[in-house]
């Protein structure tokens, strides 16, 4: 089967091989604004039927995700872009689709990014730093500096997640972090890390925000500072 590429097609293919797997619905929140869920399945399957892209469903009632497929790779190549294909879905698909609905509220809120890599881009980018965030990201013209993010469904120890923290809270060299951005998915969890960075003595800004606050508010949610209690945005206007 053959599909005639348009060029929102060939952005939504660099868009794959850059996050590795995106859903349905982030596809078309990136691509298809307006058009129906229908409209939308049809033309992604018609790309995946082509070999343009790759499906999967994790289980019958999971919304699909999709990667680069192998004839959409040269596709990708041609804007200079390597384009690796991906494997299996990996086992924490969730936690995947996490750190790209993040990225999907930095490119889309208006603001010039300056970089955004995931955790799977940074070796490519020269990172040899022992500690890996699930992101590292900055924006142009809001007063703030390198960001870490971290991405944190409450499926590991607190205790994992509060000892990144400290790395981050020591620096890291050659690399000064502004601040860190912890998105949940539980605003318990929120909580729970507050006092334990009170506890240990941190004076990282560590901005909180529930993947819920994310996705209905974009860039522009009111970040809980989880150290002072105050709600606070992530772009600061500059001093002139």
């Amino acid at each position: 089967m053959t599909a005639r590429l348009t060029e929102r097609d060939r952005k939504l293919l660099v868009k794959c091989a850059l996050c590795r797997w995106l859903t349905t619905s982030q596809l078309q929140h990136l691509y298809f604004p307006g058009a129906t869920v229908n409209a939308v399945q049809k033309r992604l399957r018609k790309l995946a039927d082509a070999g343009y892209l790759r499906a999967h469903r994790e289980y019958p009632t999971a919304e699909i995700i999709h990667a680069l497929g192998p004839k959409g790779r040269p596709v990708v190549e041609e804007t200079g872009i390597t384009a690796a294909l991906t494997g299996e879905a990996p086992k924490q698909v969730e936690h995947l689709i996490g750190i790209n609905e993040v990225r999907m509220a930095v490119e889309t809120g208006g603001i010039e990014v300056r970089y955004f890599f995931a955790h799977w881009q940074l070796a490519d980018v020269g990172w040899t730093h022992a500690v890996i965030p699930d992101a590292v990201f900055a924006l142009r013209g809001t007063g703030t500096g390198n960001l870490v993010l971290e991405y944190d469904r409450g499926t590991e120890p607190l205790e994992v997640l509060v000892r990144k923290l400290e790395i981050y809270d020591a620096g890291i060299e050659g690399f000064p972090i502004d601040a860190a951005i912890l998105v949940t998915e539980t605003d318990r969890r929120i909580g729970l890390l507050g006092r334990a960075i009170k506890d240990r003595g941190l004076i990282l800004t560590v901005l909180a925000a529930s993947r819920e606050e994310l996705s209905a508010h974009g860039i522009d949610t009111l970040f809980l500072n989880v150290v002072t209690g105050a709600r606070e945005r992530l772009i600061k206007s500059e001093s002139p």
